[in-house]
């Protein structure tokens, strides 16, 4: 049979009492603070990307284009001009327009700028020999 000495009983729970560390609840504390910081950033991230795609404006063709020839006096077509009214969802830029292949920089759109609500827009087309506009045709 061992014989325990009552002072070495207390220098060993001395020696556990001396040693310093987190306790398991403060552990655990400090992982879920972490664990929510890292889901906030993930969701930040997330939202600012989804939130630059969501709140794009929108624009859609109210009702049905109309497309006309303006000729010279002489009858040679200088260009054809499409009017059509637009619905935006807020304010947006028009940077071109295409119409049977044949693409138009803003410079011969007007307005280019359009805000919320109805605008009724111009586009101007040249002459193109693979686009020549037939009446009643829809395009």
């Amino acid at each position: 049979m061992k014989t325990i000495i009552v002072s070495e009983l207390f220098k060993e729970s001395s020696i556990m009492r001396s040693k310093k560390g987190l306790s398991g609840a403060v552990t655990a504390i400090v992982l879920v603070i972490a664990s929510v910081i890292i889901a906030l950033v993930v969701v930040g991230f997330t939202f600012s990307l989804l939130g630059t795609v969501g709140n794009t404006p929108t624009v859609t063709q109210v009702g049905t284009a109309t497309l006309s020839a303006v000729t010279a006096s002489n009858g040679t077509i200088l260009y054809y001009a499409a009017n059509v009214t637009l619905h935006s969802t807020g304010n947006v830029q028009i940077v071109s327009a295409t119409i049977v292949g044949t693409t138009e920089s803003a410079s011969n759109i007007s307005p280019i700028s359009l805000s919320a609500g109805l605008t009724t827009v111009t586009l101007i087309f040249p002459p193109n020999s693979s686009f020549t506009p037939q009446p009643g045709t829809i395009y």
